[in-house]
């Protein structure tokens, strides 16, 4: 299972590890961290494996729906060259802004781009990533001049930090990034980008209340490479779903990233993935994203 290390795909993938052999005839999940552009260095290993079921690919939205949009020479088609295996979990966004910030909701926050174009700035850990993409999307659906200004940080951790310090006024990162700022109000959450609210963020309104029909999550699930066969897909389908059942793994999510695993049958994540590859190509090829 290849991927890169650290954050929610590396404990789950872990815990999923523990719990495996339980479900699988004694077999073991080896977890083998293969980071690097983006996770495509990982996809493509997957993509040129053997449909056996014995190499799955731990996915997310770059690597597996944007990377044909986001990478020239690309050695694979995230289109083409993998077989969907099962949604594991979908994590929730939020829209986060410097503690001085004069904005107190959307609303005002776009009436004060619109007032002063260029003038407020949005963090991201670079282009073709979730939090660049909402930001896009975000600006595209505004309309009427809105003009932020995208700094690139290395990590997450970063971002935060230059937030706190009011180097940059926002960024939409993963709830469990943003958990301990929000917590000691450090940072201020004006939005969350989920279709539903967030009990760990009551008061907190959804970003689609002034953007309708926009949510934006990260998510993760398991995709093998093209031409692995129906019963095999089925098999390793119902495995995964027995350990995303399992208590350690359910609490773990819950309180690490305020969400539940999804599970269900793989068309279930085939037409998941359908639909992203349709919300976010046209963004990303608006904003020009191109990493290489």
């Amino acid at each position: 299972m290849p991927f890169g290390p650290g954050g929610a795909p590396d404990i789950l993938a872990r815990i999923m590890a523990r719990h495996f052999p339980a479900h699988a005839r004694g077999q073991q999940l080896i977890v083998e961290n293969r980071s690097g552009a983006g996770g495509t260095i990982g996809a493509a290993h997957v993509a040129q494996s053997r449909p056996d079921g014995l190499t799955l690919l731990m996915a997310e939205q770059g690597s597996a729906a944007l990377a044909h949009e986001l990478y020239q020479d690309l050695p694979y088609d995230p289109r083409r060259s993998f077989t969907p295996v099962i949604w594991l979990v979908d994590l929730p966004m939020v829209l986060v802004v410097r503690p001085g910030l004069g904005a107190r909701d959307v609303p005002a926050l776009l009436e004060q781009a619109r007032r002063q174009p260029g003038s407020l700035s949005y963090a991201s850990v670079g282009v073709g990533h979730m939090g660049h993409l909402a930001m896009e999307l975000l600006q595209r659906r505004a309309g009427g001049g809105i003009q932020l200004l995208h700094v690139i940080y290395r990590s997450g951790g970063d971002i935060m930090a230059a937030l706190v310090k009011g180097e940059v006024d926002m960024t939409v990162a993963s709830y469990s990034s943003a958990q301990a700022f929000l917590q000691s109000g450090a940072l201020r959450p004006i939005a969350v980008t989920t279709a539903a609210p967030l009990a760990e963020l009551p008061s907190v309104p959804l970003l689609s209340e002034t953007m309708p029909g926009l949510t934006a999550t990260l998510w993760y699930g398991l995709l093998g490479p093209a031409g692995m066969s129906r019963d095999l897909v089925t098999e390793i389908n119902a495995v995964f779903n027995a350990v995303l059942a399992t208590p350690e793994l359910r609490e773990t999510v819950r309180q690490q990233q305020a969400s539940d695993p999804v599970g269900g049958p793989s068309e279930r994540f085939a037409e998941h993935l359908r639909r992203e590859v349709a919300q976010w190509t046209p963004v990303v090829r608006a904003a020009g994203g191109r990493v290489q």
